[in-house]
């Protein structure tokens, strides 16, 4: 990873922050820090990186925006202008972080003022998503099971809501912090799927994505430490996370059977377990906060078997049985297909994803390949890794379904 992605991973959700409370233009700050950049792609290579690259995006996306507000000066006036329920800005330089305010976290602050109860929910976390944590829209899109274009279309319309509507963008008191707390957990959920499948790209994982969506429930956890739905999404995630370093190896694909699994971070599975015990969890749960448990549980079934072949198939078929009872959805009907395929056979897995489509989704067709192999019809394989191929926008995926279609051959 060069200085450039890494900044621009690690830093963008802080300096959309910053320029947001100096200049309250989200119509501006976004559209300047990625012509930064930009700029930065260019510049870099030749003159080499900056001793701070934080900073110097920061100042050239803020000379971006001071050249848009000059060349807009008489139009200025009649845009409105994002407003803000406290100010942002101290006397003296100070920021909002500096004040001992109810929310001192960056990162956590901009996905609350995006939580706005104007904003339908999925309009709010795909924003939090592209806004806070960088997150390219076709992966935004997948994790919405709508396309691309769709899902650029509905950022766009959030955007201008916000700005054009003057939804307030500001940190929510206490006493309206508690009903925003979900869309927030979700939205971190939904983070950590981006960071540990990324729909496009090189790799396989990102694991500082991941990393971030696990500190920003921490937070959260830390302002309502009895919320159930916050203590199980941590304890999910932990669990996923916990295999990270496993899941790669030498730049390939390593499927959960042929992890090495002393490479598992086993003190993250401890806490995970721990969390599942908690007394928030003991009592009747929401709906999110069941079905946060259920995944976090059939993880518990992967991540303390000694081996793959010790896991128990019928116990993981039976909870994603309840998973889909509580909040039915495309990708856990996969991943209990692939459950079934494991219990019962591939027979068995087949029939189980008879009608499943997910869009912008390869995984049916991978799945659907490789269980098609093992019944034996290598032509009808053949054609279902070309479709998983085709359709595939990670290089360490699609380069692993390649091999998978090539050794059908030989």
């Amino acid at each position: 990873m060069d200085d450039l992605e890494r900044v621009v991973r690690q830093e963008w959700g802080r300096l959309v922050a910053l320029l947001l409370s100096q200049f309250r233009r989200l119509d501006l700050v976004e559209d300047a820090l990625g012509d930064a950049v930009e700029s930065a792609s260019r510049t870099w290579p030749v003159d080499g990186a900056p001793d701070n690259p934080a900073a110097w995006l920061m100042t050239a996306a803020r000379r971006r925006v001071l050249d848009r507000l000059r060349t807009e000066e008489v139009a200025r006036r009649k845009l409105p202008v994002l407003v803000t329920d406290v100010d942002l800005r101290q006397p003296g330089g100070r920021t909002m972080a500096d004040t001992g305010s109810l929310v001192e976290d960056d990162v956590l602050r901009l996905v609350l003022m995006c939580a706005h109860p104007a904003l339908a929910p999925e309009s709010a976390s795909a924003l939090s998503l592209r806004l806070v944590l960088g997150v390219p829209t076709p992966d935004i899109a997948r994790l919405f099971l709508v396309p691309a274009p769709t899902m650029a279309a509905r950022i766009t319309r959030a955007k201008k809501r916000i700005v054009g509507a003057g939804i307030p963008f500001a940190v929510p008191d206490a006493s309206v912090l508690t009903e925003r707390l979900d869309l927030v957990a979700q939205t971190a959920y939904l983070a950590f799927t981006a960071g540990y499948a990324p729909g496009t790209g090189p790799d396989l994982l990102r694991a500082d994505l991941s990393g971030e969506a696990i500190r920003l429930a921490r937070v959260v956890l830390g302002l309502r430490p009895d919320e159930p739905a916050l203590v199980a999404l941590l304890a999910l995630m932990l669990l996923q996370h916990s295999r990270r370093d496993a899941r790669v190896w030498d730049g390939r694909l390593v499927l959960l059977a042929d992890q090495d699994r002393t490479r598992w971070h086993h003190d993250e599975v401890a806490e995970a377990i721990r969390l599942l015990g908690a007394p928030a969890l003991s009592g009747p749960l929401t709906q999110l906060a069941a079905s946060y448990v259920l995944q976090a549980r059939i993880a518990v079934e992967h991540a303390t078997a000694p081996t793959a072949a010790d896991a128990r198939w019928d116990r993981i078929v039976e909870l994603y049985d309840l998973l889909l009872r509580v909040t039915p959805s495309p990708s856990a009907r996969l991943a209990r297909a692939v459950a079934v395929a494991e219990d019962r056979g591939a027979a068995a897995g087949l029939a189980a994803l008879e009608g499943l489509e997910i869009p912008s989704s390869h995984r049916p067709a991978a799945v659907r390949a490789e269980l098609l192999a093992r019944s034996g019809d290598t032509d009808a394989a053949r054609a279902a890794y070309d479709q998983a191929i085709a359709a595939c926008r990670n290089d360490v995926e699609r380069a692993f379904l390649v091999e998978q279609r090539e050794a059908l051959d030989s």
